[in-house]
């Protein structure tokens, strides 16, 4: 247990100290988890729980064209009425492409770790796809991959 409370002051200042050290590259997850357009909310949804993460970048080889959520998902759910199973099971075949955000804010592997974190603040999002100079998947930066940087951060101090 901390020995003092660890308030937005003391996040800012780690920030503040690596701003120009730190890069997106050195705390984003490489190679996540995809999917398809054309595979189904069933496929991204079983995807999300087996690997306990929230979003699943769409791409089409290895270009990012779109990115979807669980909130994406439940968002969609939420609007229907399912009489029978087989209602429930014909809107969990809807192709990803129907859900989507198409063309999903980006940074690059060399973007600074504070402005991924300004960006993620500013699109009110859990995480955020990292390309490359031609748009090919390279990585994803999360919320939980920051804190996982401030607590490793903090307990090394």
């Amino acid at each position: 247990m901390p020995s003092k409370p660890l308030g937005a002051k003391n996040v800012g200042g780690i920030i503040s100290r690596e701003r120009h050290a730190m890069k997106v590259a050195d705390v984003m997850t490489e190679n996540p988890s995809t999917i398809e357009p054309n595979d189904t909310i069933g496929q991204a949804d079983e995807i999300m729980n087996q690997e306990d993460i929230r979003q699943l970048p769409v791409v089409e080889g290895t270009e990012l064209v779109g990115i979807i959520t669980d909130r994406d998902i439940r968002s969609f759910l939420s609007g229907r009425l399912f009489g029978t199973p087989e209602e429930r099971e014909k809107a969990m075949n809807t192709k990803v492409a129907s859900v989507m955000t198409s063309k999903p804010v980006s940074l690059s592997p060399d973007d600074e770790l504070r402005d991924a974190l300004e960006l993620l603040i500013e699109e009110k999002v859990g995480g955020i796809p990292v390309v490359d100079e031609e748009e090919r998947l390279v990585g994803i930066i999360t919320y939980v991959d920051m804190l996982r940087h401030f607590l490793e951060r903090w307990q090394g101090e």
